[in-house]
């Protein structure tokens, strides 16, 4: 039976990469940024899951539920731009890829797909960390009893 510190790490890693994938099926993650940001810790016999924000990747609670309506950012052109980049769109120049932003913000040219639904209503039910972040708890609270139960009745009866 391996240490109890390792089965944790090993628990938690299979949680992070179950949660990168919950996020990619379901389209909420472009470019590979805030999946990235889960990570797995060990150190002085403790072990964490945990979330790092990076630059330009969305905050956990939106990964989760969406995005609230709101006014457009100023730049939206310039964002809009950048998110052509992300997704691998070609245009035969910037200034096409410029024209491109321009259209979509003002309502000429919507990409296909965003008509449907998102796959992350703000205020919807979504759960792509929590209910695994849950599942996982309890798997290693019983494991860790079982094994905690294990080696009293070993140490009481021997």
């Amino acid at each position: 039976m391996e240490n109890p510190e390792e089965y944790i790490r090993k628990t938690l890693e299979a949680a992070r990469d179950e949660i990168k994938l919950a996020l990619k099926g379901q389209k909420v993650n472009a470019r590979g940024v805030s999946s990235e940001g889960f990570r797995v810790r060990s150190q002085a016999g403790r072990v964490q899951l945990y979330y790092t924000r990076a630059e330009g990747a969305a905050p956990l609670e939106t990964l989760e539920s969406g995005r609230p309506g709101g006014k457009v950012p100023h730049n939206f052109v310039d964002i809009i731009e950048q998110w052509s980049r992300d997704k691998g769109l070609t245009f035969s120049s910037e200034k096409e890829r410029r024209s491109f932003a321009g259209a979509v913000v003002f309502g000429k040219h919507i990409p296909k797909g965003w008509g449907r639904p998102a796959p992350a209503v703000y205020g919807g039910s979504e759960r792509n960390y929590s209910l695994v972040v849950e599942q996982t708890a309890e798997k290693l609270r019983e494991e860790l009893e079982n094994r905690a139960r294990v080696w009293l009745t070993d140490k009481i009866f021997k």
